[in-house]
């Protein structure tokens, strides 16, 4: 950019590698590092000797370039190594191997790349011709050199004029017996400071601070530098607080590729093929594939919207039958684009070892460059390995921005204005490490790299600190991000006064707008959020109600929607005993999200559907067998149809939804066999011609979607029949885990299956907690003609089984009527106030109740809530 502004002339700028090759001659060149890690892919399928057992774990390629350019860089001939170590048989195997590798890398790299001291010993005989080619040779910026190139340095110094131009930096000491000229200048004198940050993260806001500083000062931004020994682990840090400082900042060393929209979609395609199949991978990656794909440009913005909810979607089969049940046009037009997503389930089908394959097929441009790049880094197996590793240029102007980057960066083109991030003792200098194909007692770590990464942090920061002209900062985290107290590093400058920086320290320029908020409080308190966030707070610490603790407006549009609707048991408890997280679940239509990842294990919730379904499955099975049903059952026959129902269930469960580790798995299901078998084996009279159902709908909940529903034939009623609570407007629904009715139908049985431990008898509805067998009995007797009487009973099969009845169903019908009458009127009223539900250990919605809300908050508004509640506040203490 210099020689640009400054309007050279016949100026070349060449690396010593581009030099080397100039002066070889021919189309020689040095070994591209993209070639390079592409030929280390095609080796490791080829047989390499010790290295085989480890070949194909992540990384390797990578380990292997680093290295091969270690050994070249070094100018050590491999073969030559492993000959001198045959004395050491275990130093010997490992440097065949690493030369076997080599053999085969060279031969997969293009014919006219060469090694260094393949192009020092062709250039070596075309010395001659230097100053005809090059004239006057300046090397500039450089601290060090390999090895390798020195003694072509040094015959080139012979032939034509080469000077090092030092500057202030300190010149290598192998220079004074070279016959290089050496041009130095005067050591700068800048300002030093010395700066004490809270964290990684606070330590990138203060050096953008101090950069807004300089920029309003007068500084340009190609004066300011900002720059560590290794700039990964502030990157993210300086990513998003540059963003939203809005300051121009080029990352010197390339930003994470997993940062841009290409990375975004390679990573969501590799999503998918490490992890398989789910509906949230497939959607992600089908929303950016229609933003960087053309051809899949005309993908609606919202086709997902039509899925099934209840489907899984986990294997490509079930998604192409997903997409073959949409509606073939979008809502925009006529344009069917089930083709589309069907090619592209298609392509993911294939799986990962066809990942190069399906990359060419569904990725372009920025895409597939980065896809083709992780590809050749390591195998398919590693790519969210490989993939966070790549970097991608900005596309920032370095000549007209901050940099941020490595402090070698900073080294070969100081600025006037540097802030060197990260002076602890873990970060700069950095720690020598062995190389980990050729460890020390193979070669000795002096040799292999000579120019260690520690020598080269010291050597970078004393020569930022000899040519930066104006500013130094030297700065350093106290504490890690992870809250571990760091140490101090030795280059850190102890002799100067430090300034602690407080994280909550006002500025005197802030970063960004965000920032300038924070330093300006007064300001911040006047933005509608700040008093919407602190009139919300007051109102959790006081003990009167408020609009922030459930109070809304009466017959608001919501709580009328939430309220009509056909009812449940379990909405119904949620209006008894928690009208708040009623209205955030059938008011706001809150879900968790459904579990796409295998799990671990089964949670309570899970295990209880899948020993219903096993229980369904028995009872239907026996119920439309020839051994007489369920209450002429045997109990060898009732052990055999539950174990045949569970394999029924659980196959279902394995393609359709997301199951434990295999041991697990098998686990669970002998658990739920166990306890269906305890289940339908417990003593008991059957009734006079008695018939079972198992799942019965009723009110209009018919499951159409049960694996068992087209075989549910014969119902005793309607399921389409409206059932509405006595004395209420309550319309209710469900499905009826088990029901015995006698063949006059006069006796009905009802019966509720609980997977987990019973309560303490007399249990009849436990607080407003316990409705099914209210509700139920009362469904059965309004929908059965003859009103038979019912047994309503929960049966808890742990434990030998338990089974708790109802002890008069009509007279607690009569008065959970009432109750529900209060509570329905007092949420229309707008008294959505949660409940004694939200103390509970269980409770899902506490992400949305205030910090700590069981410590403090749900006693603070107790009194208040139960005055408000006093029509429904005694339903909580029912037995």
């Amino acid at each position: 950019a210099r020689a640009a502004l400054e309007g050279e002339q016949g100026l070349l700028i060449v690396t010593i590698e581009q030099l080397a090759a100039r002066l070889a001659g021919g189309f020689l060149r040095y070994i591209d590092p993209d070639d390079l890690n592409t030929a280390v892919a095609k080796a490791v399928h080829e047989p390499l000797g010790e290295l085989d057992g480890i070949k194909a774990l992540p990384g390797f390629q990578r380990a292997a370039a680093a290295s091969l350019s270690k050994a070249w860089s070094a100018g050590l001939t491999l073969d030559a190594e492993a000959e001198a170590a045959s004395a050491d048989e275990a130093a010997r195997g490992r440097i065949d191997s690493l030369a076997t590798l080599e053999r085969a890398v060279r031969a997969h790299l293009p014919n006219n790349q060469a090694r260094p001291r393949d192009l020092v010993a062709a250039a070596s005989e075309r010395v001659r011709h230097a100053r005809c080619i090059f004239g006057r040779i300046e090397i500039q910026g450089r601290t060090e050199m390999s090895p390798v190139w020195r003694p072509l340095l040094s015959l080139i110094g012979r032939e034509t004029e080469l000077v090092w131009v030092s500057e202030a930096r300190q010149a290598p000491d192998w220079l004074s017996a070279s016959g290089i000229a050496v041009e130095t200048s005067p050591k700068s004198d800048p300002s030093i400071r010395a700066v004490s940050c809270a964290g990684p993260r606070h330590e990138i806001l203060e050096a953008l601070r101090w950069a807004r500083r300089h920029l309003v000062e007068g500084a340009r931004a190609e004066e300011i530098a900002i720059a560590t020994a290794s700039p990964a682990h502030w990157d993210d840090h300086m990513s998003a607080l540059a963003d939203a400082a809005n300051l121009p900042v080029h990352f010197i060393h390339g930003r994470p590729v997993l940062s841009t929209p290409g990375g975004q979609l390679a990573a969501a395609l590799a999503e998918i093929l490490l992890r398989g199949f789910s509906r949230s991978r497939v959607v992600r990656f089908a929303a950016l594939l229609r933003l960087r794909n053309e051809r899949f440009s005309a993908l609606p913005s919202r086709w997902w919207m039509a899925l099934p909810d209840e489907a899984p979607l986990l294997t490509g089969d079930r998604w192409l039958a997903a997409v073959a049940a949409l509606a073939p046009a979008d809502a925009a037009g006529d344009v069917d684009h089930r083709p589309l997503l069907e090619q592209m389930i298609v392509a993911l089908r294939a799986g990962l070892t066809e990942a190069a394959a399906i990359g060419e097929q569904l990725l372009d441009g920025h895409a597939l460059a980065i896809w083709r790049k992780a590809l050749t880094e390591g195998p398919p197996a590693a790519l969210d390995v490989t993939l966070n590793g790549l970097r991608a240029d900005d596309g920032v102007e370095p000549a007209a921005a901050i940099v941020w980057g490595p402090a070698s960066a900073l080294a070969a083109v100081p600025r006037p204005y540097s802030w060197l991030v990260g002076l602890t003792s873990r970060s700069w200098p950095r720690r020598p490490s062995e190389d980990p194909l050729l460890p020390d007692h193979a070669v000795a770590a002096r040799r292999l790299d000579p120019l260690p990464v520690h020598e080269a942090d010291r050597r970078d920061y004393r020569t930022i600190c000899r040519m930066v002209t104006r500013e130094i900062v030297c700065s350093r985290s106290r504490r890690d991000s992870e809250g571990r107290l760091n140490g101090i590093s030795p280059l850190y400058p102890r002799d100067l006064d430090e300034a602690y920086l407080a994280r909550s320290r006002t500025p005197a320029h802030a970063a960004g707008a965000s920032d300038r908020l924070v330093a300006r409080p007064d300001e911040f308190a006047r933005l509608p959020v700040a008093v919407s966030a602190r009139n919300t707070w007051k109102g959790w610490q006081r003990a009167e109600l408020s609009g922030h603790d459930g109070l809304v407006r009466a017959n608001h549009p919501v709580l009328i929607g939430a309220l009509d609707r056909r009812q449940s048991a379990s909405s119904l408890v949620k209006l008894l005993r928690d009208p708040l997280g009623y209205l955030w679940t059938y008011g706001f239509r809150w879900r968790a999200p459904e579990e796409t990842d295998e799990p671990l294990t089964l949670d309570a919730l899970a295990f209880g559907n899948l020993l219903h379904e096993i229980l369904e499955a028995a009872v239907t099975g026996l119920e439309q067998g020839a051994s007489g049903g369920l209450a002429g059952a045997s109990a060898a026959a009732l052990g055999q149809a539950v174990r045949q129902a569970a394999g029924t269930v659980a196959a279902r469960w394995e393609h359709d939804c997301p199951t434990p580790p295999p041991t697990v798995w098998k686990r669970k299901c002998e658990d739920a066999i166990d306890l269906a078998t305890t289940a339908l084996t417990m003593p008991e009279d059957p009734l006079q011609g008695q018939r079972c159902w198992a799942e019965v709908p009723f009110g209009g909940m018919t499951r159409t979607a049960a694996p068992s529903g087209a075989a549910r034939t014969g119902l005793p009623w309607d399921p389409e029949t409206e059932v509405i609570i006595p004395g209420t407007a309550i319309r209710i629904g469900g499905s009826i885990d088990r029901l015995d009715l006698a063949g006059d139908g006069n006796t009905a049985r009802v019966t509720d299956y609980k997977s987990g431990n019973p309560g303490k008898p007399p249990l009849q509805i436990k607080g407003g907690a316990e409705l099914q067998r209210c509700l139920y009995a009362f469904a059965v007797r309004s929908l059965v003609a003859g009103r038979p009487q019912v047994d309503a009973r929960l049966l808890y099969p742990r434990a030998g089984g338990t089974v708790l009845s109802l002890d008069d169903p009509q007279r607690t019908l009569e008065r959970l009527a009432g109750f529900l009458n209060a509570a329905t009127e007092s949420f229309a009223q707008g008294r959505a106030l949660p409940g004694p539900a939200a103390d509970e250990a269980w409770y899902d919605l506490v992400f949305a109740l205030p910090g700590g809300a069981r410590e403090s908050y749900l006693e603070r508004k107790r009194p208040a809530t139960a005055n408000a509640l006093a029509a429904v506040a005694p339903v909580w203490g029912e037995p």
